[in-house]
């Protein structure tokens, strides 16, 4: 049998919740600072946490998509991983809640967060928040 890591500690101090975009734009959480170290992170995990959107804030085919970012310098970011979660609206019923871990590649920046990106003109998913956690 494998030895398989489960990451399960949280701390408060380590989770950003940042309302989710209207209207075909995006929003970024505030960014967690892995410190100068990064790649000694490894022991870690993000998990992000996207909210049930109902038909209304997220209507068919209609989507939120989530990306990890990093940066050096807290205020330059680029993508680490895209589409890292996609929710898409369908059947007249929005999208269930989604729970999902991220693990922190070697190579990360000092600087990481989460960018949301709502399609379409149709939906506005601002009611609702996106959280980003560290787990340990």
């Amino acid at each position: 049998m494998a030895f398989e890591k489960t990451y399960r500690v949280k701390d408060a101090t380590l989770q950003e919740s940042k309302a989710l975009p209207a209207a075909a734009g995006s929003t970024s959480t505030d960014s967690f600072d892995l410190g100068a170290a990064a790649q000694k992170l490894a022991r870690c995990e993000l998990e992000l946490s996207g909210p049930a959107l109902g038909a209304t804030p997220l209507p068919n085919g209609e989507t939120v998509t989530y990306k990890l970012e990093d940066s050096a310098d807290d205020s330059s970011f680029a993508t680490v991983q895209d589409s890292v979660v996609v929710q898409t609206g369908a059947a007249g019923a929005g999208a269930a809640a989604v729970v999902d871990r991220i693990g922190i590649p070697s190579n990360i920046r000092q600087y990481v967060r989460v960018t949301a990106t709502l399609s379409g003109g149709g939906a506005d998913a601002s009611a609702s928040s996106m959280t980003l956690s560290l787990v340990f």
